[in-house]
């Protein structure tokens, strides 16, 4: 009788890695809000508001959970009313939670839904097409699968700085194919509690769809098992990394205990890590997957070094240069922030 298939090591390993995968996008595409559960929006209170001097302040009728006090980052876990991303809540959030941009909403749609999880199967089989086509295993082919999973994985926190750097400084809402986008970055400088309150695949649908034509390429035209282990898993994250972005908006009360533990033992970017960039003028600490990356390239001028290269090339200035905030009149015209020294109201 022929003997009994045993999975080698490397397969075992990426069916583990494959189902971490499987799951934290199954977890992700599990909408925060379920249908048929009234709240009133008095009890929807923004956990986190900012001043416009780029200090954070009391929310609603509550303080929040974060303040800077003394040029120490403290973070303060405080639940505000009952928005725990867990609850069930019913109607329209973005009818409580206006976002600044016109036409936005909070809540996903169907199509949404359909782009998010059709881009998670396509990554689900780029990953799978990796480990099969993997060589025969021994350590070190072992540990250059491994190897090509972690430098995803950073390359997906890297990816992330520097599209959050572009947003963040260039462009308006005019801007063709990446205008809306400006706008919502800008916006949420203003209103950074407004994503906590976002659901998951309205979140990252955009991005889901982008990426989309590079995963079929991957299983079209790539061979190498290396390659697809890495593309697999950087794509990946760079599809959660406005997901994660969420998560380090959020109060540890808001948050599951998982998403806790994997920001308190800096797995995934921390909300200390993260709310040190929402202080004007936003130039730094732009990395929002593993956040890792953002020391080493704040500390080697990186991005200062991109926006030379972009003055000298095109002569228009960083925003960070001059603390341009396209919406800050916006949100102080509404009344939810005072206005700024100096500034005059319409």
């Amino acid at each position: 009788a022929p003997a009994p298939y045993v999975p080698s090591s490397i397969e075992t390993m990426g069916r583990a890695v494959l189902g971490m995968i499987c799951a934290a996008a199954a977890a992700h595409c599990t909408e925060a809000f379920a249908p048929g559960v009234s709240v009133s929006p008095a009890r929807l209170r923004p956990a986190v508001s900012m001043q416009a001097g780029g200090g954070w302040a009391p929310g609603g009728a509550q303080r929040a959970g974060t303040r800077l006090r003394a040029g120490k980052l403290e973070l303060k876990a405080a639940l505000v009313g009952e928005t725990e991303v867990a609850a069930a809540v019913g109607g329209k959030v973005t009818d409580y939670f206006k976002p600044l941009v016109e036409g936005d909403m909070l809540e996903s749609t169907d199509e949404q839904r359909k782009i998010v999880y059709g881009s998670f199967a396509l990554l689900a089989a780029l990953f799978l097409k990796g480990v099969f086509l993997l060589p025969d295993t021994n350590i070190v082919v072992g540990l250059e699968a491994l190897a090509a999973i972690l430098v995803g994985y950073e390359f997906a926190d890297v990816g992330s700085g520097i599209y959050h750097w572009s947003m963040d400084n260039y462009g308006t809402a005019k801007t063709p194919v990446f205008g809306t986008q400006i706008e919502a970055f800008q916006g949420h400088h203003e209103l950074p509690w407004t994503i906590t309150h976002r659901q998951v695949s309205n979140n990252i649908y955009k991005i889901c769809q982008s990426t989309a034509p590079v995963c079929v390429l991957g299983l079209l035209a790539v061979d190498d098992p290396l390659v697809l282990l890495w593309a697999s898993t950087a794509i990946s994250f760079i599809n959660l990394s406005q997901e994660l972005h969420k998560w380090s908006h959020q109060s540890p009360a808001q948050s599951a205990g998982w998403i806790n533990f994997l920001q308190e033992n800096q797995l995934i970017v921390s909300r200390k890590t993260h709310l040190l960039h929402h202080r004007a003028p936003f130039d730094g600490n732009y990395c929002i997957v593993s956040g890792h990356c953002n020391a080493p390239l704040d500390n080697i001028g990186f991005f200062r070094a991109l926006e030379q290269v972009v003055y000298k090339v095109t002569g228009n200035e960083a925003r960070c240069w001059n603390n341009e905030r396209l919406l800050q009149d916006k949100v102080e015209t509404i009344g939810i922030k005072k206005p700024r020294q100096g500034s005059v109201q319409p």
